[in-house]
């Protein structure tokens, strides 16, 4: 990207707000407070400071950061929840199917791009497979950054309001990697990243960079905690990234979209907290971890909540990976199958009527 003067001033301001937002102890200060600068000049015209390749050496720090709480036993325990978890990514993938109906009769959309709207997925992934399946991507790509925007601005305050938190060890107890490791740690990252992208799955620079971290971790080559300007760094990069997708022409031309978007992100958010309530009792877990992990907030963000507020990490990478492998792998095919049951049916022809009108 071409470095303007607005793109510096957009620069200093998004770090004065993590750093004014990390003073007042807002949870993912580093994320709401660039988050919010960079989208005020996006939705403003100005271009923002948010460099193409941002978001994903954000993800490959905190992937790394994350990756390193994970313990043999940690990971052995995780098989009891796979029932659970494969229930509930299945659950949140019927509820935005649900959703998308109304959605679409409101938004004024087709029901194919509202469905891939309200699809808890990746944001990116979501545009691009909702585009090649009859969808309309720049839609989708706004309300899918709505999703992930409000959930993080909604959910790790209101967690903290509640006085919700865990008992599990706190980030800062832990001690930090030896400074000559970190070179070896990012390097297992890279391979990860590397093994997931040949592989050809979803989200390879997260997922990849948590395998690799994790790996090392759990072979006990590597432990600690990476230092904290490099955790804040990783949270800051993913901030810009999300602001700066609320692009000023994406946003003027699909204002009654945006606005849908916000009201249904909302009520998907509510029913996925009532749903945890569920998910705790059925797997004996802190109501704060189950909420995360069923959120339909992004991977990452959802993540470095939980590791800030000393909540289950794993538990919470579990789910989410697991959601979105089944959400960009099985969405199409759901899709396919409840058109031939006739469920987007009645939305479509509101639809048409509406437009002729």
């Amino acid at each position: 990207m071409k470095l303007t003067p607005h793109a510096v001033v957009c620069f200093i301001l998004s770090i004065a707000a993590g750093i004014l937002a990390h003073i007042v102890r807002m949870p993912l200060a580093f994320v709401l407070g660039p988050m919010i600068v960079t989208a005020i000049f996006a939705i403003s015209g100005i271009t923002p400071f948010a460099p193409p390749p941002g978001r994903r050496v954000g993800q490959i720090i905190v992937g790394t950061s994350v990756g390193l709480s994970f313990t043999a036993p940690v990971l052995a325990s995780l098989l009891d929840y796979v029932p659970l978890i494969v229930f509930s990514a299945l659950s949140a993938m019927l509820l935005g199917a649900i959703l998308s109906i109304p959605y679409a009769r409101i938004a004024r959309v087709d029901s194919k791009t509202a469905y891939f709207a309200m699809m808890p997925g990746g944001l990116a992934e979501m545009a691009n497979i909702g585009g090649a399946h009859g969808g309309k991507s720049a839609p989708i790509s706004l309300a899918q950054a709505l999703r992930v925007a409000l959930v993080v601005c909604i959910l790790p305050p209101l967690i903290v309001s509640l006085d919700l938190h865990g008992d599990f060890e706190a980030f800062d107890s832990v001690p930090l990697v030896d400074p000559v490791l970190l070179i070896p740690l990012f390097a297992a990252a890279g391979v990860g990243v590397f093994t997931i992208r040949t592989l050809r799955l979803n989200n390879p620079w997260m997922v990849g960079a948590l395998l690799g971290s994790a790996t090392v971790g759990v072979l006990g080559l590597i432990e600690g905690r990476v230092p904290h300007v490099l955790f804040y760094a990783g949270q800051f990069l993913i901030g810009i990234s999300i602001g700066a997708r609320f692009k000023r022409e994406l946003v003027r031309h699909l204002v009654r979209l945006a606005i849908t978007s916000v009201g249904f992100t909302l009520v998907m958010t509510a029913a996925l907290l009532a749903f945890a309530f569920l998910v705790a009792k059925l797997g004996g877990l802190d109501y704060a971890s189950a909420a995360l992990a069923v959120s339909p907030g992004g991977f990452a963000e959802m993540t470095v909540t939980a590791q800030t507020l000393h909540l289950n990490v794993a538990l919470v990478v579990a789910f989410h990976i697991v959601r979105s492998v089944l959400v960009n792998s099985f969405s199409t095919h759901l899709m396919t199958m409840l058109t031939h049951l006739g469920l987007f049916r009645l939305g479509d022809r509101a639809v048409q009527r509406k437009n002729l009108a």
